[in-house]
């Protein structure tokens, strides 16, 4: 669940009338599919109603009348009912699917609008549990609960209503036993919210260990991980398992036990009708018709009792998914001026960030300040932890820094439109990420996929992939499979470079770039890259230090502060902290002597 330790869940109702909102565009039909309900819940009545009727006029007083009437009188019921059923069955169907359609819209957008942030306190598995099979249950709670619910209580009424037309004596046994039903109804209705709540947690649990495996499936294999994985995902499966079961304990006994009361209340109606002088004041077509209208009401009682699982898993489900709805989107400055494009100049002004707060949160930068000229490359060093990650995630405003600014130019990124301040970069990291389409959308998914081929071939040239493109089956038509499965690291790599060529942004992020390629591959792209350079802002993360030995300025931080700025050749002769991060990665103290 992912409601805020401030905000109390919201009620089953106050969810359940938020999952109805949904229905709200599509109230014409559903006015028409309820139409239907209780058109065929009527029939119902209709049918008891008919067994006076039929029994007392056709067999006891044999009326001519009566009895060529109700055979005309029992098709008009059943045609009626036939044409209700269909149009509340196809209508409601209709809503159901289309809720689905969008809730999964909804929280599909709302995904691609939450902050970076936010993935990395919630597992991907869960969110995606949350889009399907939550969505599906909530849909269950919309749809076949709110027919179930209109229909079969259309009818109890209904059929009520003509109990106490009948007899209201024989009536009052169903009466008296109602109370005792709604305790039953209320009980069964917090164990089934109580269980839904255990599986759908379980089910988050069940993806998130499933996609873990599948996405690292090469690690697990590796190092012997899958007796430990077989043994994780089985307590996980075995604790669904086991919520499951519970609710499904509840769902078969709540039946059968709501049937046992209420044929308490039709054994106390046949002793009462069948003994003393009663026996002659109820005519046989009245006693039938009240055994048939009883009757039909037990099939309505036991999916109103059966239809509060699916009511509560709906509920459920809508908390869960309510509460990622509710989750705060990134924002915008309100009066966030346009800005096309920068010259690439930035400014950090005593910068301050953390991830959480309070007097003992760990400061990742402080008092961070430095300026970056237009068309330089500048590399972060450091060692792990230093805040090089977090300098360049807050520069597209992936984390919101704490105090003091950060300027494009002129422009306080905090006043630009996040749209505007991130088609500024251009970025390429050590983790490539490619989607499962062609090699020309990736390389032009700035423009969404529909680039300009001479423009993609450019950026595709230049990333030194064009050869390697060509010989592919459809060339740039060649689908790269799942996050570029079908490509080798280099390949992708250099994709991800075409890509970042392509969109040509003033700004320039690169996350050890050519990490994943092979020696000679990463001559030449490395070449690509100190071209592009030119007339652009570009900002390496640096790792391996002998791949910024040419950068203009290199930025060197240790514990979110900066502790040396300078050339290459200036650090290594100030044999400070660049000197000594140099020395530990090529393990030979001569070797800064003879970079001099």
């Amino acid at each position: 669940m992912m409601h805020s330790a401030s905000e109390p869940p919201a009620s089953g109702w106050q969810t359940y009338r938020r999952l109805l909102g949904y229905t709200r565009q599509y109230v014409r039909l559903l006015v028409i599919a309820i139409i239907g309900m209780v058109g065929a819940a009527l029939t119902e009545v209709a049918f008891a109603a008919l067994m006076k009727p039929l029994l007392d006029g056709s067999f006891v007083n044999r009326d001519p009348a009566t009895i060529h009437a109700m055979p005309l009188l029992l098709l008009g019921v059943f045609a009626v009912r036939m044409v209700a059923e269909f149009v509340s069955g196809y209508g409601m169907a209709w809503v159901g699917r289309s809720v689905i359609r969008d809730l999964k819209r909804d929280v599909f957008d709302q995904v691609l609008q939450l902050p970076v942030r936010f993935f990395d306190r919630v597992a991907g598995g869960e969110v995606l549990t949350r889009l399907n099979y939550q969505s599906e249950q909530v849909s269950e709670a919309a749809s076949r609960a709110l027919t179930t619910l209109i229909r079969d209580s259309v009818t109890v009424v209904g059929l009520m209503v003509w109990l106490l037309i009948l007899s209201w004596q024989l009536a009052l046994f169903i009466v008296v036993l109602a109370p005792v039903l709604v305790v039953l109804v209320g009980g069964i209705s917090r164990a089934f919210r109580r269980y839904a709540r255990r599986i759908q947690e379980s089910m988050g649990q069940v993806s998130h260990v499933a996609e873990e495996v599948i996405n690292g499936h090469r690690v697990v294999k590796l190092y012997g991980g899958e007796q430990f994985e077989t043994a994780r995902f089985a307590r996980i499966n075995a604790q669904n398992f086991r919520d499951f079961m519970k609710m499904q304990a509840v769902t078969a006994i709540s039946s059968p036990l709501t049937q046992f009361v209420l044929a308490l209340g039709i054994a106390g109606i046949v002793w009462f009708a069948t003994t003393g002088d009663r026996m002659q004041s109820i005519s046989v077509g009245t006693f039938v018709s009240f055994l048939t209208a009883l009757s039909l009401m037990l099939a309505p009682m036991k999916r109103l009792i059966g239809v509060n699982a699916v009511l509560q898993r709906g509920i459920a489900a809508g908390e869960s998914l309510f509460g990622l709805l509710d989750e705060p989107r990134e924002n915008d400055a309100p009066d966030a001026a346009p800005v096309d494009r920068v010259s690439g100049r930035i400014t950090f002004e005593n910068v301050g960030l953390r991830y959480t707060t309070g007097e003992s949160a760990a400061w990742v930068l402080k008092d961070l300040s430095l300026t970056v000229p237009a068309g330089q490359t500048v590399a972060l060093v450091g060692r792990s932890g230093a805040g090089k990650s977090s300098l360049i995630a807050s520069l597209p405003r992936f984390v919101e820094i704490e105090c003091g600014d950060i300027r494009l130019d002129e422009h306080s990124i905090s006043q630009m439109s996040r749209q505007d301040l991130r088609r500024q970069f251009a970025y390429v990291s050590q983790d490539t990420v490619l989607f499962n389409t062609s090699v020309g959308a990736n390389i032009a998914y700035s423009d969404g996929g529909q680039g300009d081929e001479a423009r993609i071939r450019a950026a595709a040239a230049a990333a030194y992939a064009l050869e390697f493109i060509e010989k592919l089956p459809q060339g740039f038509d060649t689908p790269v499979g799942e996050n570029g499965v079908l490509l080798s690291g280099g390949q992708r790599q250099r994709l991800a470079i075409a890509r970042a060529l392509y969109r040509n942004a003033p700004i320039l992020i690169l996350d050890e770039a050519t990490s994943a390629l092979d020696t000679e591959s990463e001559r030449y792209i490395q070449a690509a890259l100190d071209n592009l350079s030119r007339g652009r802002t570009t900002l390496v993360i640096a790792h391996r230090l002998s791949t910024i030995e040419h950068a203009d300025l290199i930025v060197v931080l240790d514990q979110g502060r900066i502790v040396e700025t300078g050339q290459h050749r200036t650090l290594l002769a100030a044999n400070g902290a660049y000197a000594a991060l140099y020395r530990l990665q090529f393990g030979n103290p001569s070797v800064a002597e003879a970079a001099l």
